[in-house]
């Protein structure tokens, strides 16, 4: 029975294909068509964009030819409407092939364009589309502050035209943010805010997307009753409405359903017919979470080597995607039932993966930000270089009529001429001086800007960090504590093995009070509860109790003193990385802290009696430890002063612009 079933469903996957392959030429011959009877240039390379859009899947490399040259002709032409949407097309191109950064530039180039034109109800329709796609893109890296600020101002733009269709579509991929967090209510939520503007959709596959995908909620949810009730509305417009995305998302909701209550046979049945429909749709997304869900599947049929082929192929697939969460979660929920079913050897496997991609996760969206801000400043610094060779073209062209005119003029009027010249050649070049200071004010803001983005964006993995450790790992290492303390009461153990069986669980509550300690040094309670102050008075009575240096703590004017909470982070930052040098290289024995508030500015000092060193080294070091201290001291526009020599300690004082 089982063989029938799949030769049937082989057959179902095949005759689609065929149907999809010929829809699909058949809209190209339609397309080209248009190109040829087009009347003016916008018609004609609209069409072209329409074309490039159907060879997206298919032949990516002449889609991005198409889409370069049409863009290439509407510079040339300053048809603004046409170089907006080569833009939002170069975009979703770059999307499907997984390289976000170029998306992001392509959609942020097609937003300018879009400003430009006159508002009316394509240029809103438009807008939506760029600020959906970047939403998407954005929550595709990891930048989940992003991609809710992008949704909601898609959610703007077509409310303005009222347009029901595309609001769901927006609120739609807006719950993806909260499945991917597997924030299954919150995604439930926005599901039904697409159920309210149901009446007014004129998409009617939509309608199988959103009740199947609210009914998945409802069963990750145990909410059967209400899964069952919407699950039974998609199959109603299923029926009279089947088309290909909404054959996904109908035969998902079964799968969660069917895995819900147990029966992973029927599940597996129903994944494998989503994940056929992922591959005829070539989305790697559907691929990724579809190959996740049948290796669950046989993981809960105890199938593991089909189970970790498949949960294999969904990993190397999120890799080469950048699907970061989903690797995250994949891993998480292979390793639990790993654990669970006693196989504790390659649940250790998979959590060590899973802690060494977490680790590699920041330096990850770090790299991020770096090469998006790196490539909207060579976007932007081109597009200044393309502004100035107009201009100098323009110039140039003006400089030889007037060597034209200048051979029918008399003598005086060729002395007049060369006085103008020269007055205009001095006005160019204090003009090219200008705008070079600009560039470099340019220069250093964009550093600046990079620099923020990246202190944030180590100090938000640092407390998510920190919070995955004390409370995943740490809760692990406690219930492995609990279930030895509990074996030992069951077990007769000779004096030898009762020995060596305490000493392990010794070294067990040490691991436990090292993991408490680390996860509290990333990002310490009292700092977010209680202020820099009361933090660093913490810190510096940590380090006295370990008893390798003596440090007096001293603050002058911090009382109920509000500082701002990235500010306070990368003042804690510097003392913590200051002090960690006095232990680990000036081998002294005291240390001053001292903070303090006069005159409207903070001054930090931190002095130990250290074996000192020679200051000048400090203009030539690579060290990772000291380029943190100056480049957060850069960061809050403050003044740093090393007095240092050997034999007479270290006394770094730094000077900071009052900051509340």
């Amino acid at each position: 029975m089982q063989k029938n079933i799949r030769l049937i469903w082989l057959f179902g996957l095949l005759c689609f294909s065929i149907s999809s392959l010929k829809a699909q030429d058949s809209q190209i011959d339609s397309v080209k068509q248009l190109i040829g009877k087009a009347t003016s240039d916008i018609d004609r390379l609209y069409a072209r964009l329409t074309y490039s859009s159907l060879l997206r899947r298919t032949d990516p490399s002449a889609a991005l030819n198409e889409i370069n040259a049409v863009l290439e002709e509407g510079i040339s032409k300053n048809l603004t409407s046409i170089i907006a949407k080569a833009h939002l097309e170069a975009g979703n191109l770059y999307y499907l092939k997984g390289d976000y950064i170029k998306a992001i530039i392509s959609y942020e180039s097609s937003e300018k364009w879009m400003l430009k034109l006159p508002v009316n109800a394509n240029s809103i329709d438009g807008k939506g589309a760029v600020y959906n796609n970047l939403g998407a893109t954005y929550s595709l890296i990891n930048d989940l502050d992003n991609a809710q600020v992008f949704y909601l101002k898609g959610m703007h733009e077509y409310s303005l035209n009222n347009d029901s269709t595309k609001m769901i579509t927006s609120l739609f991929n807006f719950a993806f943010i909260f499945i991917d967090m597997q924030e299954w209510q919150k995604a439930l939520d926005y599901f039904y805010k697409c159920i309210d503007l149901a009446p007014g959709c004129k998409d009617r596959d939509m309608f199988i997307q959103v009740y199947s995908r609210a009914a998945a909620m409802c069963f990750r949810l145990k909410k059967f009753t209400e899964g069952n009730r919407l699950l039974s509305i998609s199959d109603n417009y299923y029926k009279k409405y089947r088309e290909y995305v909404g054959e996904i998302y109908h035969a998902n909701a079964y799968g969660e359903y069917y895995f819900a209550v147990n029966d992973f046979e029927a599940a597996l049945y129903q994944h494998r017919k989503a994940y056929a429909g992922s591959l005829q749709w070539n989305d790697p997304y559907y691929i990724v979470d579809e190959t996740w869900e049948i290796g669950r599947c046989f993981l809960r049929l105890n199938r593991i080597d089909s189970a970790e082929k498949y949960l294999t192929y969904a990993l190397d697939s999120a890799k080469a995607y950048n699907y970061l969460p989903k690797i995250r979660f994949i891993l998480n929920d292979w390793c639990s039932f790993m654990a669970s079913s006693g196989n504790y050897k390659k649940s250790y496997e998979l959590r060590t993966s899973l802690l060494y991609f977490t680790d590699s996760l920041i330096n990850m969206q770090n790299h991020n930000r770096v090469l998006l801000f790196d490539a909207k400043f060579q976007s932007e610094l081109k597009e200044n270089q393309i502004k100035q060779l107009e201009t100098d073209k323009k110039v140039q062209q003006l400089s030889l009529d007037q060597k034209n005119i200048l051979n029918y003029i008399l003598v005086g009027g060729a002395m007049i001429l060369l006085i103008v010249s020269l007055l205009s050649w001095r006005n160019y070049k204090q003009k090219q001086k200008l705008q070079q200071q600009r560039i470099s004010e340019l220069e250093t803001e964009k550093k600046l800007l990079a620099t923020e983005a990246v202190l944030k964006g180590e100090e938000q993995e640092r407390s998510r960090l920190a919070k995955d450790l004390h409370d995943g790992l740490g809760g692990l290492l406690s219930g492995i504590k609990y279930s030895f303390q509990n074996m030992k009461d069951n077990l007769v153990m000779t004096t030898e093995n009762y020995q060596a069986f305490e000493r392990g669980m010794d070294m067990l509550d040490t691991s436990i009070k090292e993991l408490r300690r680390v996860a509290h040094n990333m990002m310490p309670e009292a700092l977010v509860k209680f202020g820099l102050d009361t933090a660093l008075k913490d810190f510096c009575n940590d380090i006295n109790q370990i008893g390798v240096l003596q440090v007096t703590y001293q603050s002058i004017g911090l009382e109920n003193l509000s500082i701002d909470h990235t500010t306070s982070i990368t003042i804690y930052r510097i003392v913590q990385e200051l002090i960690n040098n006095s232990m680990k290289h000036a081998a002294a024995k005291t240390a001053i802290v001292q903070l303090s508030k006069t005159d409207g500015k903070i001054s930090i000092t931190v002095e130990d009696d250290g074996k000192g060193f020679d200051t000048e080294i400090l203009n030539h070091s690579k060290g990772i430890g000291w380029s943190n201290i100056q480049s957060r001291v850069d960061f809050l526009n403050g003044k740093l002063d090393v007095q240092s020599g050997t034999g007479k300690g270290t006394s770094v004082h730094i000077e900071l612009n009052d900051v509340t």
